[in-house]
């Protein structure tokens, strides 16, 4: 297993570590998905992502002024950036110029958004014209989700030629070598139901993704595979060991949902899915909100959704880094002040303390449970201990 960092020196900022014995990195998504969309609803919606305790933003924008927003955000967010640069590729250039264009002008838009202070990006390198002839031609329901892999599928279509990501893979290393930048390897053929579980489009795509991870490691460029999007629970222990097993153990990114029918809800089905991911060793999670299903999220979306996506990762973690240390100062707490917490100890401290205020419940830093009144349970063995074994016995 292996551990990289998440960083652009060029930021002035520490670098995130990444990979085997260390804390699971949370993603939050942002960006442009319409020409009406605002970028200044995008930054607000960052700034709400990078205070509720997302380690990276991921700005996945079509539209408005992309380079102002990157530099923006790398300038005033205290959280790591990633982007998807086909999306900007296929803001700028409509598909009627694409077979006109240089067949490298793709990947110059990468060495743009290094220049721009970007942390990550995610390239969809491990789709080729083979890979791609098979996409309708499978058993599954949703034969493929990505919008990445969507982009170079069309692209390849629509000019003929061969995914640029994977036929300049080694000019594009040379950009992110030199840039200190981290490549997330996107996945096309993760599953777009739960219905669809492990076939041969997947290994086909982690095949190509170990060949990818090889040439990167060997170029000394820090790099994460993604995959797991919609997975039965069974399913998600299965998916993590052969993409370990496939691409010599480097971090693995996931985007998960445990259910297609939690509409409205997807937070849920995110965070159960996310919290199966991480205990079986997933090393970074992009956080799900409720609309994600049905709309572009708001920032109080995102919030909620980096929260859930906090607890589920916290679950997760007991079982993967073991560490059961603050854990255990919450129930000495509890256990000492008769059923009273501590807040300080909470996945999400600030959400504690805001919800004790609210409810005229505050007292420092300590939290009076009020579900059972004079019934408390803990409260009854407390007084048990004091009494003694000898004084719970019938004489």
């Amino acid at each position: 297993m292996r551990t990289i960092r998440i960083g652009n020196p060029g930021r002035g900022r520490p670098s995130l570590p990444c990979g085997a014995g260390e804390r699971t990195v949370i993603i939050a998504s942002v960006g442009t998905s319409q020409s009406s969309d605002s970028t200044e609803a995008e930054f607000k919606k960052c700034m709400a992502a990078a205070n509720a305790g997302a380690d990276v933003v991921a700005d996945h924008s079509f539209h408005g002024d992309i380079p102002a927003f990157h530099a923006r955000v790398a300038a005033e967010v205290d959280a790591c950036l990633s982007t998807v640069s086909c999306y900007e590729f296929a803001g700028r250039h409509p598909k009627r110029e694409w077979p006109t264009l240089d067949a490298r002008r793709m990947v110059d838009l990468v060495a743009e958004q290094a220049a721009r202070g970007v942390d990550m990006m995610t390239v969809h390198a491990s789709l080729t014209r083979a890979e791609a002839a098979h996409i309708t031609r499978n058993a599954r329901l949703i034969p493929t989700t990505s919008k990445g892999g969507g982009i170079i599928a069309n692209y390849m279509r629509l000019t003929r030629r061969e995914n640029p990501y994977y036929e300049h893979f080694d000019y594009l290393l040379d950009i992110l070598a030199g840039a200190g930048v981290t490549l997330s390897l996107g996945t096309t053929f993760r599953a777009g139901s739960v219905c669809d579980g492990w076939d041969e489009l997947m290994a086909g795509e982690m095949r190509r993704m170990g060949e990818l991870v090889e040439r990167a490691l060997a170029r000394g460029v820090p790099v994460m595979v993604e995959g797991l999007g919609h997975a039965a629970l069974s399913a998600i222990p299965t998916y993590i060991r052969l993409a370990k097993a496939y691409c010599s153990g480097v971090p693995y990114r996931v985007l998960p949902m445990a259910t297609d029918r939690a509409l409205g809800y997807d937070h849920i089905s995110g965070a159960v899915a996310a919290s199966v991911a991480v205990a079986h060793g997933a090393d970074v999670v992009t956080a799900m909100s409720r609309a994600e299903h049905i709309g572009l999220p708001n920032w109080e979306d995102m919030e909620e959704g980096i929260i859930a996506t906090r607890v589920a990762v916290a679950c997760g973690e007991l079982t993967k880094l073991r560490d059961f240390e603050r854990e255990r100062q919450m129930s000495r707490a509890r256990w000492a002040q008769g059923c009273k917490g501590d807040w300080r100890m909470a996945v999400y401290p600030e959400g504690a303390e805001k919800a004790l205020v609210q409810r005229g419940r505050r007292h420092d830093h300590l939290i009076q449970c009020g579900m059972c009144g004079d019934f408390c349970g803990i409260n009854a063995g407390i007084a048990a201990v004091k009494l003694g074994p000898t004084r719970l016995t019938d004489d």
